[in-house]
């Protein structure tokens, strides 16, 4: 998969993410209001007769249901559903069926969803797969420490690259100044962890960007016409 058609995935997953609630009324709402029916030929009420047996005494029939047709004396036809709600309804069906961490990032990253338990799955996997490439080396606490101070730093880092906004990316000077060091020692000792950081969360993207896309070619083969029918 080239970088056009990851890009392309990147477009289709912000607009099969985004919030659309406030585009229509609602299933509840649009039947209260659409959905109403007149007939003018039986009454509203229950139909009430005289009961043979006792004279002067009136009985409710229990008549069963009567034709009608609908009203529209309170607006047109809304539908419950926009057309790019449902022509996206796979995107979002195959990114419910990613890994949690993949979940998490697309979310985030695609959907504007800053929920903390986003960023608390996207920084745990991080950091997990960070201290995995650094079995075997001899690192002082302090320096693990401001380490992890910079994982969720690395994740805003890539997730601006990603949309384009370049110039809003960290420096080099403003990563050491919230750090506590002086750029000769993030040049010396914490610039390539840095580079390594923000390429796991470039890592994370293109595996979560792929499975969705596998994912959903295998939910449209599964839900194919042919298998429909059988």
């Amino acid at each position: 998969m080239n970088a056009q058609s990851l890009e392309f995935i990147r477009q289709t997953l912000e607009i099969a993410t985004a919030d659309l609630s406030g585009g229509t009324k609602g299933q509840i709402v649009a039947l209260a209001e659409n959905c109403m029916f007149t007939n003018e030929r039986y009454p509203r009420k229950p139909l009430k007769v005289e009961d043979p047996e006792r004279p002067g005494k009136m009985i409710t029939l229990l008549n069963q249901p009567v034709p009608g047709k609908q009203s529209r004396a309170k607006g047109s036809h809304i539908p419950q559903i926009l057309p790019v709600e449902y022509s996206t309804a796979s995107w979002r069906r195959a990114v419910a069926l990613l890994p949690e961490h993949e979940q998490a990032w697309i979310r985030w990253c695609y959907a504007a969803d800053i929920a903390y338990s986003h960023q608390m799955q996207i920084t745990f996997w991080a950091w997990q797969e960070f201290e995995a490439s650094l079995k075997g080396r001899r690192i002082a606490r302090k320096t693990l420490d401001r380490l992890r101070a910079l994982v969720w730093l690395a994740a805003q880092d890539v997730n601006r690259e990603l949309h384009g906004q370049t110039q809003l990316r960290y420096q080099q000077q403003h990563l050491a100044e919230l750090v506590g060091v002086n750029p000769t020692n993030w040049a010396q000792n914490y610039a390539r962890y840095w580079e390594a950081l923000t390429g796991l969360f470039r890592k994370l993207d293109e595996t979560a960007l792929r499975g969705v896309s596998r994912v959903r070619a295998c939910q449209k083969k599964e839900n194919s016409a042919k298998n429909l029918q059988k």
